[in-house]
């Protein structure tokens, strides 16, 4: 019955929550924009970027869990591999995940207003999947990041999947693990699915968890034999994924 309720008292207050979702990014936004000329190394900025996100999910009615944080060691920077089935795993990552995150994000949201230069000054990085040529050029800045102590993110399906099950995984960030020579670090998300699928504007309210598994070292792997590599960060998310 409480579910019931809940529902339906979310659906008058679902138009409520895009607004004060658009004046928050809105007025997040132009703070980041400005401070960023003082934080070049976009430190300070991810701040933000976090009270951000954990404003806008407590906004959603989404209650999270984290699991696993002491597999992340202080000081060491990390390609993470994230599974995608929501927009709202971005949220949960920059919101929960206790690292200085560096977005590989497609061009395409470089155009929204605010948000796009937003990301841009906050130090991720935007990437155009239709030129191989630039595309190389974004996964190297990325790399740039990753050495300068920052862990860069990667949902390395490419895009969200519908029905909650892993897609084939695309190389571009194992490569760039691999020319760093940083662990990987493969994080499961559960629940965005539920909250906001891939096609629908239909926010819900519900519970969103985080599985942080043990980085996973690749020096015992070549750019020439990542296949396997692939094939075990792949496995790993598997195993605590919920369809």
């Amino acid at each position: 019955m409480a579910r019931v309720v809940m529902q339906f008292v979310f659906f008058f207050y679902r138009p409520v929550f895009f607004i004060l979702a658009a004046l928050d990014t809105a007025v997040l936004g132009v703070i980041v924009i400005i401070i960023s000329y003082f934080d070049p190394g976009g430190n300070v900025v991810h701040y933000i970027g976090r009270v951000w996100s954990r404003a806008n999910l407590l906004l959603s009615g989404v209650r999270m869990r984290v699991y696993g944080r002491e597999h992340i060691r202080k000081g060491q920077p990390y390609v993470v591999m994230i599974n995608h089935q929501s927009h709202y795993d971005v949220w949960a990552a920059i919101g929960y995940l206790p690292l200085q995150l560096r977005w590989v994000m497609k061009m395409e949201l470089r155009g929204i207003p605010i948000f796009g230069l937003g990301c841009e000054r906050m130090g991720h990085i935007y990437i155009e999947r239709r030129d191989p040529e630039k595309a190389h050029r974004s996964l190297a800045v990325a790399g740039e990041k990753i050495r300068s102590g920052a862990s860069v993110v990667f949902f390395p399906e490419g895009t969200r999947s519908r029905d909650g099950r892993l897609q084939e995984f695309k190389k571009g960030g194992f490569v760039i693990a691999l020319s760093a020579g940083v662990p990987i670090l493969p994080v499961t998300v559960n629940g965005g699915r539920k909250i906001l699928p891939k096609g629908s504007v239909m926010v819900r309210p519900g519970v969103m968890e985080i599985i942080i598994h043990p980085p996973v070292d690749v020096s015992e792997y070549t750019a020439a034999d990542k296949g396997p590599l692939i094939t075990k960060v792949r496995e790993i998310i598997e195993s605590a994924l919920v369809v």
